[in-house]
This record gives structure tokens, sequence and C-alpha cells, in this order.
């Protein structure tokens, strides 16, 4: 039973791809690694030790405010979007079995951003 179902929902993800949605063409559009250095400038500072969960990826966090202007909601309603939509998943190269940035992750990355006055550069590089 539990192969029918990574059956299906690889079935779902080549479906979903297969259409071309607003958000497969935005990925395969926009080259997102170009704001790698931007976005790491957030990370920049040097862990203190390996204690704790790795950072979760600068591109996924930037992706993740993408999405967020893109459909107007909140950090809270982003967070279960993202657990709820295999679209929203895919554009971030999330898996089912992955964890998804929670709404204090998002706003935390947010308010760096803004503090290092990035936010503005980054998204007028987008467009």
């Amino acid at each position: 039973m539990e192969l029918k179902k990574v059956g299906e929902v690889e079935q779902r993800y080549h479906k979903l791809e297969s259409k071309k949605t607003l958000l497969i063409k935005l990925d395969e559009t926009v080259p997102w690694s170009v704001f790698r250095p931007i976005l790491e400038q957030v990370h920049d500072k040097p862990r203190k030790n390996n204690a704790g969960r790795k950072p979760i990826d600068a591109i996924v966090m930037f992706k993740m405010l993408v999405l967020k202007q893109l459909y107007n909601i909140s950090d809270e309603e982003l967070e279960y979007q993202v657990n709820d939509r295999l679209s929203f998943m895919i554009f971030l190269g999330l898996g089912l079995a992955e964890p998804v940035p929670d709404t204090t992750t998002v706003w935390f990355f947010r308010q760096q951003l803004k503090q290092q006055g990035l936010i503005e550069e980054l998204f007028e590089q987008l467009i």
C-alpha cells in the first residue's frame, strides 16, 4: 500500500509540473542563484557551535517571501499554505517529508532583510 502512495504522489507532482502554472513559470524563468550573495548576508554571522538546527536555505526563505507578496497572505497563512499546497512545496523545492519554515522563522528572516536594507533591493532585482 505504501508504494502505491509514493507512486500517486509522484504522479501528482508530474501532473502539476506539466500544467506550467504561474509558480512553475516563475521558478523556471528567475535565476534564483543570483540572489544568494545578497540573501546570505543575513546568515553572515558565524555560528558559535553546531547545536540546534541548521539555518534554512536563504533561497527557500526568499521564495517564501515572494509567495507571501504574490498571494498577499500573512506569515501565519503562508506557513499553512506551504504545508497544505503541493504547488507551493514544488515552488520551494520542498518534499512532503521536509520541514516547512514556521511563521516566526519567516518573520525573523524578513526583519533581518529589512534591518539590513536588503528587502527593497531584492524585490527590485526580481522585477
